[in-house]
């Protein structure tokens, strides 16, 4: 009888409804599946981490300060050169020791590590990793879902050994590891930044799973975020930080409401019926960070500005449904049954994971073209309304807008297709193609592959 193989998989955060842990949540099933030993090391602000190391956590303590120390965009200075490597190597070699302990007691055949090899908010991390893998000789695939180069904040390291640090270890050149990434565009600017190789596995989802439907748990999902039967539901089930756009989902909600009266008195595709009453209202499901918080209040004070109902509906999701102090958690799934249309404007994206959900939820999809969209996704013929691939200078608040011309294209298209009969054939058309191209199966060969399991 073979071995069974035990696995590690390491993140700052898991159990949350952000991309990268809805990712290592599929891995986990398919490992575990294949008769895998599976244990989630990850920060404190996680749910269901088998170890919690405390320093993994971007947002706390020295870790947030070194980030902003660190790179010329935050403009911090509190410490000088000497104290910022000082405390760059501190951290990590904590991380390292608590790893070390961890590695002993369980002594995994293999690590899958998630962006702590390219991610300039913890730059501490990824040194500690990398000499853990080096000295326990762990197999390991780091899979890389956004470079620190891809980020305007990080692009700029503060002095010459911060540019030597990120160029040693985000990613480390190490013969224990293999590289992941998300898109052909990742793989292309690895290889040219670094000269290192790389695997792409793009994004993946259950598209054999049964389909997200009303149930008794989830009717009264409206009522209780205050929204009736009959209004028109746009969801956007992204975080809230500015890469994901949710202005553009405010413009394009607001252009839509101009024409709800077009809508009025039809039924949608999905029998919805649109009456005098009904209001267009934005469902917004993720969280932000703290960080970002100036953000969100931005992206409020517009949706007011523009006459924008929306809902801010985090505190009510989970990443699985359940009952916590007696008060419900819906799933964001539960979100997606009662969306008539999903947005989701990202500027820029490793890949998308919303889109892949929206696909598998047979919702009409809003999209403006982001790169790897347009370089991957696109051709892979899925049908979306588009609101183009071209930004205008962003407002004086910092948010980006588009032209209200595509504004114009993308309403004309969403009210057709809400109200016309050939969208659920175009719906079902987009479903066989999420399952062909972005199936668990995608992963899964490859895993039973490189963990010969």
């Amino acid at each position: 009888m073979a071995k069974k193989r035990k696995v590690a998989i390491c993140h700052y955060r898991v159990g949350k409804t952000d991309g990268v842990s809805l990712e290592i949540k599929k891995r986990k099933q398919i490992l575990e599946a294949h008769g895998c030993e599976v244990k989630l090391i990850a920060g404190p602000r996680s749910r269901g981490a088998d170890y919690v190391i405390d320093e993994l956590e971007w947002e706390e303590g020295a870790i947030s300060t070194i980030k902003e120390n660190g790179f010329v965009d935050f403009g911090r200075k509190d410490f000088d050169n000497m104290e910022l490597e000082d405390k760059i190597f501190k951290i990590s070699d904590l991380i390292e020791r608590k790893l070390e302990l961890i590695c002993e007691k369980e002594k995994f055949d293999y690590f899958l590590i998630h962006n702590i090899f390219c991610f300039g908010g913890h730059i501490s991390a990824a040194r500690a990793f990398d000499n853990i893998i080096k000295k326990f000789k762990v197999p390991t695939l780091a899979t890389h879902h956004d470079f620190f180069w891809e980020r305007k904040e990080f692009r700029m390291p503060r002095n010459g050994f911060l540019r030597k640090y990120v160029n040693a270890y985000l990613p480390p050149r190490n013969k224990f590891i293999k590289h992941i990434v998300l898109s052909s565009l990742a793989r292309r600017e690895l290889k040219r930044r670094r000269g290192i190789e790389s695997v792409v596995l793009p994004d993946i989802f259950n598209f054999e799973q049964d389909f997200w439907k009303k149930d008794e748990f989830n009717k009264d999902f409206l009522s209780k975020i205050k929204v009736k039967n009959n209004d028109l539901v746009v969801l956007q089930a992204t975080r809230i930080v500015p890469r994901k756009g949710v202005e553009l989902s405010i413009d394009f909600c607001a252009s839509l409401n101009k024409r709800l009266d077009y809508l009025r008195g039809q039924t949608l595709y999905n029998r919805k019926k649109i009456g005098k009453n009904s209001r267009l209202v934005l469902v917004l499901t993720g969280y932000f960070e703290d960080s970002d918080r100036d953000y969100y209040l931005k992206i409020k004070e517009l949706a007011r500005d523009k006459g924008v109902e929306f809902r801010f509906v985090n505190d009510l999701i989970d990443v699985q449904r359940s009952y916590k102090n007696r008060k419900k958690k819906y799933s964001l799934w539960d979100a997606y049954v009662y969306a008539d249309l999903v947005t989701f404007p990202s500027i820029w994206e490793g890949w998308g994971n919303q889109f892949i959900e929206a696909i598998f939820a047979r919702k009409p999809i809003v999209v403006w073209e982001y790169p790897v969209f347009k370089r991957d996704i696109k051709k892979e013929g899925y049908k979306v309304i588009s609101l183009g691939d071209k930004l205008l200078c962003s407002r004086d608040e910092g948010l980006y807008r588009i032209s209200a011309e595509n504004l114009r294209k993308a309403r004309a298209k969403a009210c057709k297709w809400l109200r016309g009969s050939e969208l659920e054939k175009i719906l079902e058309k987009n479903f066989d193609l999420g399952r062909k191209y972005h199936g668990y199966k995608v992963v899964e060969d490859f895993l039973v592959k490189e963990l010969k399991i």
